[in-house]
């Protein structure tokens, strides 16, 4: 079958011909893998970032934002990324394993365990979320929508106040679904990215009820979810945070920054961050996308074969937001 490979020796990444998974042992299912989407995660894993291969092998197959259908019963469903550790701390033990405390896990097409950028791929009937066939042309948002969902519980638990005003750094596919989030539950929703204002994604949110921005100035936020890649950008974005403010880390890289410690001691505000979901966020991730308009999804999602799926995580499509690839029907 085909698949994604990145090759921690040669440092290369390639489609390549490898063998088809065996046949699925007790509590296993075979997948058949219909799309896979491609995130940040999988372009710092192609410059070697950060990322594993599965015990005693030197390549692991890409992808993590999957869709497919369980080859023995016809049902649609997507993956959860984060396996347990073991022995089962006591978050993995309470099914929380996007909390695990041990640092032991390991994640299909990031660390430890293959990905889903192939044609086929095992997989216990735990980790898998079913999904309506109603939503089969964006189940492949579900993984990343899922990471809104886990976020904006935590803001909401952070914040002792009545949040009214929620700041979205960045205006990928990430920031978009956030602000998309955040104007569903009735907030007001500045969304501050570097994009021209008559930019497909900046239409894209202000015709949804966001305001879109290229500065921080007069901008006044309860909750700021960082989706940016920028540290340095988030702390500066404190500035602009009310009583009670609460910061939502979700994508900086690595950064030597200052913070702003007197402001928080008068403020009361926090700095948390978040990373992957549970199996309440991802099911509630399926309900929050089957309420959304069709529409809003045309102009976001780019739709490529998996043959092209090298070019699109080293040199993505200039204007694409969403890049899933599609690889069978």
């Amino acid at each position: 079958m085909r698949a994604l490979r990145l090759d921690f020796e040669s440092r290369q990444l390639g489609i390549a011909d490898v063998p088809e998974p065996n046949q699925p042992t007790s509590g296993q299912v075979r997948l058949r893998l219909l799309e896979c989407g491609v995130c940040g995660t999988d372009r710092s894993l192609a410059e070697f970032e950060f990322g594993q291969p599965p015990k005693g092998e030197s390549t692991l197959i890409l992808g993590h934002e999957a869709v497919g259908i369980v080859e023995s019963t016809g049902q649609l469903v997507v993956p959860m990324v984060r396996r347990n550790c073991g022995p089962l701390c006591d978050m993995c033990r309470r099914g929380r394993r996007d909390s695990c405390l041990t640092g032991k896990y390991v994640e299909r097409g990031i660390f430890g365990l293959h990905g889903y950028l192939c044609e086929y791929a095992l997989d216990h009937e735990d980790d898998l979320i079913a999904v309506p066939p109603s939503l089969a042309d964006l189940a492949v948002l579900v993984e990343p929508a899922s990471v809104i969902e886990k976020a904006w519980e935590l803001a909401l638990r952070l914040h002792i106040g009545q949040p009214r005003r929620v700041l979205v750094l960045g205006a990928g596919p990430i920031g978009i679904l956030a602000a998309w989030c955040a104007l569903q539950n009735g907030l007001e929703v500045t969304v501050l990215s570097r994009e021209p204002e008559d930019s497909t994604r900046a239409q894209l949110l202000t015709r949804h009820g966001a305001t879109y921005t290229r500065i921080l100035d007069g901008i006044r936020a309860d909750i700021i979810l960082e989706a940016c890649g920028s540290a340095e950008l988030a702390i500066e974005s404190m500035r602009t945070l009310g009583r009670l403010g609460v910061l939502i880390i979700l994508g900086a890289r690595p950064a030597e920054v200052s913070l702003p410690c007197l402001d928080m001691i008068i403020g009361n505000h926090v700095i948390a961050g978040s990373v992957n979901a549970s199996r309440q966020h991802f099911q509630q991730a399926v309900t929050r996308l089957e309420s959304y308009d069709r529409r809003w999804f045309e102009p976001l999602i780019t739709r490529l074969p998996l043959a092209r799926a090298v070019e699109s995580i080293l040199s993505p499509p200039p204007g694409a937001i969403k890049i899933v690839h599609t690889i069978s029907e």
